[in-house]
C-alpha cells in the first residue's frame, strides 16, 4: 500500500530500503530547500529523517526529530502523525537503551502505549489506508512491551499481527520490519520454539539490506541470537560461524552496545569452545578478545572479558587455575554490586555455582553446598527484580538438585513442582518439558517414598540423582532439552475427589488394571493433604510401579490421572481437562451440588462427560 508523499521523499524512501544512506542523505537534504511543502510532507520528511539517522547511527539525532515531530503534530493536534512520532521516540530509545539498562521507563512505555490506543480511537476522518498503518506502529509497541514483560504468547500474537500490517506499506523501510521480526525470534526462543526462532531469524537477515551502521548492527545481534539457538541444538559448528558473523559486523563500528554485544559474542564463542573440549581454541578466542580491547581502548577489568576469563580458567584441571577462576567471579560480583544489576551478574552466579559443583565432585565434601545456596537465593531475588520468570523456573530447579543431593526429598519435588508450574503458566515449553522429565526420572529412582531412608548413597549415586550438571548446561544455553522423543501416554483412570478423600466421581479408561476406586481415592486425598500440610505446597505427581498420577487442585476438588508413561503431555492433557471445568460456572456448581448430598457422579448425569474426557485424553 502506498501513502501518498512528495515524490522526493518517496526517493529517500527507496534509497533507504537499499541501504544507501549517504545517497538518501543528499536527497532528504535538498529537500528541505523546496518551498510550498505541505504539512503531510513536512511530517514524512521528519519520520524519514528520523530513519536516515537511524541507518547512520546517529541516535541522539533521531531521537531529537522524533520529539520534534511530537512536538510539532501535538500543537497542530493532528492525531494521526502523533502516533508515528511515539513510535520513533519508543523504538530509538529501545536501541539506545540495550540489553543491560534500559533507559525507558517502564511507566513511559505504558504511558506512550496507552496514548498511543487513545489517539487511534479518536480518529475518524482520516482515510482508512492511514489508520491501519498505524494500528501497525501500535501493535509493534505492544509487540515490545509484552516481550520485557516476559509474557511471549502474546508479544508473539502482537509482532505477527504488525508484520502482516507494516509489510504492506512503503513507508516503512525494510530496517523496522526486520527488526520486528528479530524479536518475534527472541519470543520463539524464549518459549523453546526454536526451529520457529530460527526461522524468524533467517527472515530478518534477507530483509537487511545494504552496509549501514545500524543494519549491521542489526545482523550483528540477530547472527548472535542465531548462535546461540545453534548451540541448544547442539549444532556446534554451525553456532561457531554464526558467533563469528556477529564479531565481523559488531567490531566494524563503535555503536552504542556494539562493545556489549562483542563482549557477548566473544564470551559465547568461547562457551562454545569448552562445551567441545577445544581448550586451544578457547583460550585463542580468549586472547583475540583481549587484542580487541587493546584496539577500542577499553579497560581490561570489562566484565565480559572478565567473565571469559573466569571460564577458561575454570576449565583447567589445576587447582590454582580454579582457584583464579573463583576470586575473578567474585570480584565481579563485587563490582556490579556497586551499580545497577546487569546481564552479566546473572551468568557470573551461574559460573560461580559451577566452580563450587565441580569443586564438590572432586572432594566428595557435600558441605560446599553452603557455598552453593546463597548463590541461588541471589539469583530467586534477581529473577524477581528482572521479573524474569525463566530464571526463577532455572533457579528453582536448582534448589531441587541441591534438595536431591542433600537427599531431601520433599524439598526437592515440591521446588520441581513450582517451576513446572511457572514454566507451563508462561509457556516456557522445552524449560516445563525438561523439568517433568526430571521428575518422572526422579519418581522412577526413588522406587517408592521411603525406599532412599534406607539406603546408603554414594557421592556419585546422589549427583546422578540431582542432575546437577544438566540444569547448569541449560542454565548456560548449552543444550535445550535431554528429555526423550514426547509419546503419548496410556490411560488408565480418572477421578475427581472432594475434600476428606470422598470420591465424586470415576472413569477407568480399560479394564486392564483392577483398581477399587474408593481405596485409590483415599490413599490419592492421604498424598495431597500430606504435601498440603507438611509441605506447604501441592505435589502434582506420584509413582505407583509403571504408574504414575498426576494430581491439579481446582479448589476443593482434586483431580487426578492415572497413566503409563511420559508425564509431560499427560499434564498437559490434565490441565486442558480442568482448565475447562473452572471456566464453565455450571460444571463446578454441579461438583459442589453431589459433594453436599454426598452422591457418587454417573456418566448419565453428565451426559456429556465421556466424550468430553475421549477427546481431552485419547483423541
Amino acid at each position: 500500500m502506498r501513502i501518498s508523499m512528495h515524490p522526493e521523499l518517496e526517493r529517500v524512501l527507496k534509497l533507504l530500503n537499499d541501504g544507501k544512506v549517504e545517497e538518501a542523505s543528499q536527497v532528504i537534504n535538498n529537500f528541505e530547500k523546496l518551498e510550498d511543502i505541505t504539512l503531510e510532507d513536512k511530517h514524512y520528511y521528519r519520520f524519514l529523517k528520523w530513519q536516515l539517522f537511524l541507518n547512520m547511527g546517529k541516535l541522539q539525532e533521531s531521537l531529537r526529530i522524533a520529539e520534534q515531530d511530537y512536538q510539532e503534530n501535538k500543537s497542530q493536534n493532528r492525531h494521526l502523525f502523533l502516533i508515528d512520532s511515539i513510535m520513533s521516540k519508543f523504538f530509538t530509545l529501545f536501541i539506545i537503551g540495550g540489553p543491560d539498562s534500559p533507559i525507558y521507563p517502564d511507566s513511559e512505555v505504558r504511558e506512550d502505549v496507552l496514548l498511543s490506543e487513545k489517539l487511534l480511537k479518536s480518529i475518524t476522518q482520516e482515510p482508512p489506508i492511514e489508520v491501519k498503518l498505524r494500528k501497525g506502529l501500535l501493535i509493534i509497541m505492544k509487540g515490545y512491551v509484552f516481550y520485557w514483560e516476559q509474557n511471549f504468547d502474546k508479544a508473539i500474537e502482537q509482532h505477527k499481527k504488525s508484520l502482516a500490517i507494516l509489510e504492506n506499506y512503503d513507508i516503512i523501510t525494510s530496517g523496522l520490519i526486520s527488526t520486528n521480526l528479530h524479536v518475534l525470534g527472541m519470543s520463539y526462543a524464549a518459549k523453546g520454539e526454536l526451529d520457529l526462532a530460527l526461522d524468524s531469524h533467517k527472515k530478518s537477515l534477507d530483509l537487511s539490506k545494504g552496509s549501514t551502521i545500524v543494519v549491521d548492527m542489526a545482523r550483528g545481534v540477530t547472527y548472535s541470537s542465531i548462535g546461540d539457538i545453534y548451540f541448544q541444538k547442539g549444532v556446534l559448528d554451525q553456532a561457531i560461524r554464526s558467533f563469528e558473523k556477529s564479531l565481523k559486523l559488531m567490531e566494524q563500528h563503535t555503536y552504542p552496545n556494539s562493545i556489549w554485544w562483542s563482549g557477548y559474542s566473544y564470551d559465547s564463542l568461547i562457551k562454545v569452545f569448552l562445551y567441545k573440549d577445544s581448550f586451544e581454541e578457547a583460550q585463542e578466542c580468549l586472547d583475540r578478545f583481549f587484542q580487541y580491547l587493546g584496539k577500542k581502548k577499553i579497560p581490561k577489568n570489562f566484565s565480559w572479558y572478565r567473565l571469559s576469563l573466569a571460564r577458561v580458567l575454570g576449565s583447567h584441571s589445576r587447582v590454582r587455575d580454579r582457584a583464579k577462576a573463583e576470586k575473578i567471579a567474585k570480584e565481579i560480583l563485587e563490582d556490579l554490586a556497586k551499580t545497577p544489576l546487569t546481564y552479566i551478574y546473572t551468568n557470573i552466579l551461574i559460573v560461580l555455582c559451577e566452580l563450587y559443583f565441580q569443586e564438590m565432585k572432586a572432594s566428595n565434601d557435600l558441605e560446599i553446598l553452603e557455598d552453593i545456596q546463597p548463590l541461588v537465593d541471589k539469583l530467586i531475588k534477581e529473577s524477581e527484580r528482572l521479573n524474569s520468570f525463566s530464571l526463577r523456573a532455572h533457579a528453582l530447579l536448582l534448589n531441587g538438585n541441591i534438595s536431591l543431593l542433600r537427599l531431601n526429598m520433599g524439598d526437592a519435588r515440591r521446588y520441581l513442582t513450582e517451576a513446572q508450574k511457572i514454566s507451563d503458566s508462561h509457556s516456557l515449553q522445552l524449560l516445563a518439558r525438561d523439568i517433568s522429565y526430571q521428575h518422572d526420572r526422579l519418581l522412577e529412582q526413588l522406587e517408592g517414598l521411603e525406599s532412599y531412608k534406607k539406603k546408603e548413597f554414594t557421592m556419585s549415586e546422589r549427583i546422578d540423582l540431582a542432575s546437577l550438571d544438566d540444569t547448569l548446561d541449560l542454565m548456560q544455553g548449552r543444550r535445550a532439552v535431554n528429555a526423550p522423543n514426547l509419546i503419548d501416554e496410556e490411560p488408565v483412570l480418572l477421578l475427581i475427589l472432594a475434600g476428606g478423600g470422598f470420591l465424586l466421581f470415576s472413569y477407568p479408561f480399560s479394564d486392564e488394571v483392577k483398581v477399587e476406586d474408593e481405596l485409590f481415592g483415599g490413599f490419592l486425598s492421604a498424598i495431597t493433604s500430606f504435601s498440603d500440610e507438611a509441605l506447604s505446597e501441592e505435589l502434582d505427581r506420584a509413582k505407583f510401579g509403571q504408574y504414575t498420577v498426576l494430581m491439579k487442585n481446582i479448589t476443593d476438588f482434586s483431580f487426578c490421572y492415572l497413566f503409563k508413561g511420559q508425564s509431560y503431555v499427560a499434564q498437559k492433557k490434565l490441565n486442558n481437562f480442568t482448565e475447562t471445568f473452572q471456566k464453565d460456572s455450571s460444571m463446578m456448581q454441579t461438583l459442589d451440588k453431589f459433594n453436599q448430598t454426598s452422591q457418587v457422579i454417573e456418566l448419565k448425569d453428565f451426559p456429556f462427560l465421556k466424550g468430553f474426557i475421549t477427546e481431552t485424553f485419547i483423541n
